[in-house]
């Protein structure tokens, strides 16, 4: 979920601020009307199967988002089986994938697709220490 708040704020053309603030900024987004019911209903959610259909309603909205930003041609939205098993992804990677397609610089297309130190890290003191950061992302290349 937090991803995905982040995801939106990147479409919205706006900086993710640290976790405490998180939740304000993503309410100020268009989308957070539609989006906050499913996030709501996941947090909410008893069980994997719900919880499950939640997220997906939500990946779906963010899909649709990610289509109408113009960056990649238009992808499917919809969640389905993962692999015949009873679980609902988008396949995600579609989209990374179409993202790097619309790179030119060749140098930046090849650099691994580790993602950025936010995506696992939350500790504002550790993102905050640019050294500490350079070596971990450095051993993950």
């Amino acid at each position: 979920m937090r991803d995905l708040m982040r995801l939106c704020l990147l479409f919205g053309r706006r900086c993710a601020p640290y976790g405490k603030w998180l939740g304000s900024a993503f309410k100020q987004l268009p989308v957070a009307g539609e989006l906050s019911a499913s996030l709501q209903a996941t947090l909410a959610a008893t069980g994997y199967r719900e919880r499950a259909k939640h997220l997906c309603e939500a990946y779906e909205v963010v899909a649709v988002v990610h289509n109408e930003s113009g960056l990649t041609p238009s992808l499917a939205t919809t969640c389905r089986r993962y692999h015949g098993r009873p679980y609902r992804v988008l396949f995600a990677e579609r989209f990374a994938n179409a993202l790097v397609e619309t790179v030119t610089d060749r140098q930046l297309r090849e650099l691994p697709r580790i993602g950025s130190v936010d995506q696992w890290a939350d500790s504002t003191d550790f993102l905050g220490a640019q050294n500490l950061r350079h070596a971990v992302t450095d051993a993950l290349a």
